[in-house]
């Protein structure tokens, strides 16, 4: 019993643990304002009194990739230098801190800034954020232009953190994500495993639609290729739409929900349609031909 509470209490821990890193500021612009009485994130046209901020690319994609983000809020807004600030915000159960600070060239340059970004919350959750957030950059957050410079910047603020450290928990983070989507990847291949052995023993079964059942399996197959393209993308998304319609179509496929009965079909109410269409053509599913979409580059639709 002993054992279980450790175990309960280091997974309730893990909830609640604190994940940061350190990125790389590549460009940044005046499209965004900070009100002066509430210190929230304002759009450049906001019209009450505010302040002028420069988020930069790595802020603008993390907000981004927030899935519920409450307006961001300035604990330290910007003065003087625009690009110096601490931002806060959460999006469901995930609390994120962002610090912006300059580390080279007397912030007169973009590339001389850093983002320190703190992520509370679940753990999967903190490692999304960082797979989706190092995709959508278009550059590895870890890399710094001025490499001595940001050494010394951790070694003044940071103490104990350095720029090989960071880039492991970076690699880390996306690794157990990349790991999260390719368990789902496999959990929905073995699904559709047993739905193609419950099609088989279901042939030449009277009132099941054999030939829509054979259209939504390759249409199953034909997304779950396009869910290994989008995860070799790093496409997180991408992925995780084509595995909807991998689910939606083995539902539609497998014997046991009977959807695709000819007493349901007659059921449903004119104009109602499954996702698949009737085939002329019906074909054995010993004869149907599974086609290999995982060396394709195709964009999901």
């Amino acid at each position: 019993m002993g054992h279980s509470m450790n175990r309960a209490n280091k997974r309730r821990g893990m909830m609640h643990e604190t994940t940061r890193v350190f990125a790389q500021v590549l460009r940044a612009d005046a499209h965004h304002k900070v009100e002066h009485d509430s210190h929230l994130l304002r759009p450049k046209r906001f019209a009450l009194p505010s302040n002028t901020v420069y988020l930069g690319d790595v802020a603008i994609a993390l907000l981004a990739n927030l899935t519920q983000p409450e307006t961001p809020h300035f604990s330290t807004p910007p003065k003087f230098n625009e690009q110096r600030w601490t931002m806060n915000t959460t999006s469901g159960t995930l609390s994120v801190r962002i610090l912006s600070d300059s580390y080279w060239g007397f912030g007169l340059f973009n590339s001389g800034y850093v983002n320190v970004i703190e992520l509370t919350g679940p753990f999967q959750e903190r490692m999304r954020i960082l797979f989706d957030l190092s995709a959508s950059l278009g550059h590895n957050p870890w890399e710094f232009k001025h490499r001595r410079s940001a050494i010394k910047w951790l070694n003044k603020h940071h103490q104990g953190s350095s720029l090989d450290g960071n880039e492991s928990s970076w690699r880390e983070g996306m690794a157990s994500a990349r790991a999260s989507f390719e368990a789902s990847i496999e959990m929905i291949k073995q699904r559709s495993v047993e739905v193609a052995k419950r099609m088989k023993e279901h042939e030449g079964s009277e009132g099941w639609i054999l030939e829509k059942a054979q259209a939504s399996f390759a249409a199953a197959e034909f997304d779950l290729g396009i869910a290994r393209n989008a995860l070799a993308d790093d496409n997180a998304p991408g992925l995780e739409r084509a595995l909807a319609r991998v689910e939606a179509s083995l539902i539609e496929a497998d014997p046991s929900t009977e959807l695709l009965s000819s007493d349901y079909q007659a059921s449903m109410p004119d104009g109602m349609n499954l996702r698949t269409q009737s085939s002329e053509h019906p074909v054995s599913l010993d004869e149907l031909e599974i086609v290999d979409l995982t060396v394709q580059s195709e964009e999901e639709e």
